[in-house]
Order: C-alpha cells, then structure tokens, then sequence
C-alpha cells in the first residue's frame, strides 16, 4: 500500500459499504437497547460515531451522570472504551477498520453493563 492516498485506500477496502453496514447495524441494536432500558433517553448516530443520552427520566430528560459513570466503569472493566460528553451521553466511535465480531461484542459488554445498572423499562 506504499504510495497509496487515504482515499484510495478507503475505496480499495470498500470502507466506506464497510462503514454503511456497520451504521445500520449499530442503529439497530442501540435502538433495541432504547426501547428496553428507560435510562436511555434518545439515540443518535450517522457511520460509527454515536452518542447515547442518559437520562433518569425521558419526560423531564434529567441527566443520568452516575448512572453513565457507572456503564462507563462496567464497561471498562469489560476492555470497552468510550469517552462521556456532557456528563450523560456515551460517546461510541469505534475505529472505521472494526470487524463485525468485535463490534457485536462491544455492544454486547454495553448492554451487559446496563443490566448490571438495573435500567430496564
């Protein structure tokens, strides 16, 4: 690949298909996540990077801090990283080169965590 530009090499691995897949796949699950745990205020995303709002009550959208503090340590302890913006929302941005196995298995460490915090609706 010596020589190549970035985005030659985005369009020789067909990242940017890649990218597109994995967005409707994450947009899926996360939503799944949603419905079922009421800390989860809103979702929103577009290619890997999304932002998950926690809240400790979807009609006041009171900012869950702990509560994401908490999923963050779980989640850490699980060798999931992401970074916590403006107290309440998970920051997801996993590199765009992440294989679908790795990205269903940092999914399922962020649902497990919120098990663990007892958020289902």
């Amino acid at each position: 690949m010596a020589g190549l530009t970035l985005l030659e090499v985005l369009e020789e691995e067909n990242i940017l298909e890649k990218v597109k897949e994995d967005q409707e796949f994450m947009r899926k699950a996360l939503n799944k996540m949603h419905r079922r745990y009421s800390l989860i205020g809103d979702v929103r995303g577009v290619g890997l990077l999304w932002g998950v709002e926690l809240v400790t009550d979807r009609i006041t959208k009171e900012k869950a801090t702990s509560e994401a503090e908490e999923i963050m340590y779980e989640c850490l302890k699980q060798g999931l990283s992401f970074k916590v913006s403006k107290g309440n929302v998970l920051q997801l941005s996993p590199p765009l080169t992440i294989t679908r196995e790795e990205l269903e298995k940092a999914l399922e460490i962020l649902n497990e965590a919120f098990l663990k915090t007892n958020a289902i609706a």
